[in-house]
């Protein structure tokens, strides 16, 4: 279907939440209309919380595309100094061009707002709320605090993206996912590595080499040292290795686990200057004192894929294994 996309808008500054509802019924009268071709279609309530300049952009692109996968009732939430509430309400329809067809329309609603008023942000975006629909609050920067922790309780989960960072995030929500599911994007990106690793020791001869690790080497792109902590953290807590403190310095990290009898494991973490990456590492190795695996990135960035969409849909298993890597690396950033 080709479709070209139509937008109503409306805005106002210094509005009461009761106006912003209204306005909104009003922009979304027109499609009650039986000839129109349109319908509105929403998955889902995305509740956005308030993110930087830095951020916003990253905010915008993935929201531009969202009605085209995941058509939500979106709810953004950013931050002003001024003693007010300014809103803005957008409905965007797809308007297809053969007969027969019907478009989809969703809508976006920003309320910009002071911090008193958005301590009080999930009685704020009650009345937007549709119910019986999942909701995932989305946190443009999981290290920022959430303005009003009752929006955790409006969530059946909740989305990140831990990738850029060093490290400091992942405590905070290996925390937070003992309250609430988390999907980060990260870990949906480490899923090559994590097949590939499984694959890796599905041989009786590769197995054989599991209890005579000791040493892991994680080589990652970028600033991604993150995900190689996450990625370090999911083979500790697999192989069943009781975490040790991790020191970082300068994009690299050292440490160390120890094995179930006992014998430690070191862990390296440093960045590989020519790194394309996938998910941002670059090459996984296990050594033994004699022996060594490599993993690497293969055709791991063959596959084109909407990782956001994914994250969105309120499916288990995209979030399998995360808490327990977490809570390693959390162990191993304990004193760092």
């Amino acid at each position: 279907m080709s479709a070209v996309p139509e937008r109503s808008r409306w805005r106002g500054e210094g509005v009461h939440i009761d106006e912003v509802v209204a306005e909104l019924a009003r922009l979304h009268h027109p499609l009650q209309d039986g000839g129109r071709r349109q319908a509105v279609a929403r998955t889902l309530n995305l509740f956005v919380a308030p993110a930087s300049s830095e951020a916003g952009k990253t905010v915008g692109d993935a929201l531009a595309g969202l009605g085209a996968h995941s058509p939500s009732r979106t709810l953004v939430l950013r931050r002003h100094g001024s003693d007010r509430l300014d809103a803005e309400a957008v409905i965007e329809c797809e308007l297809p061009d053969a007969a027969g067809r019907v478009g989809v329309c969703h809508d976006r609603v920003t309320l910009t707002a002071d911090d008193s008023r958005l301590e009080h942000a999930a009685s704020l975006l009650a009345p937007l709320l549709l119910s019986d629909l999942p909701t995932v609050l989305w946190l443009p920067e999981p290290d920022s605090p959430i303005p009003d922790p009752r929006l955790l309780d409006r969530a059946q989960q909740v989305l990140v993206d831990s990738t850029a960072d060093d490290g400091a995030a992942l405590r905070r929500l290996q925390e937070l996912t003992k309250s609430a599911r988390v999907h980060d994007l990260a870990w949906g990106r480490l899923e090559f590595w994590r097949a590939a690793t499984a694959a890796a020791f599905e041989s009786p001869e590769q197995r054989a080499m599991l209890p005579r690790i000791a040493g892991l080497d994680v080589r990652y792109e970028g600033e991604a040292l993150s995900a190689g902590l996450l990625l370090a953290g999911w083979v500790v807590a697999r192989a069943g290795w009781r975490p040790e403190g991790i020191e970082r310095d300068h994009g690299r990290a050292h440490g160390k686990a120890v094995r179930t009898d006992g014998s430690p494991v070191a862990l390296s973490l440093e960045r590989e200057p020519d790194a394309r990456g996938c998910g941002g590492i670059e090459k996984l190795t296990f050594r033994t004192d004699s022996d060594e695996v490599k993993i690497r990135r293969g055709a791991a960035t063959s596959r084109l894929r909407d990782l956001f969409a994914e994250a969105l849909q309120p499916t288990p298993s995209f979030a399998r294994g995360y808490p327990e890597a977490l809570g390693a690396v959390a162990a191993m950033l304990r004193d760092s």
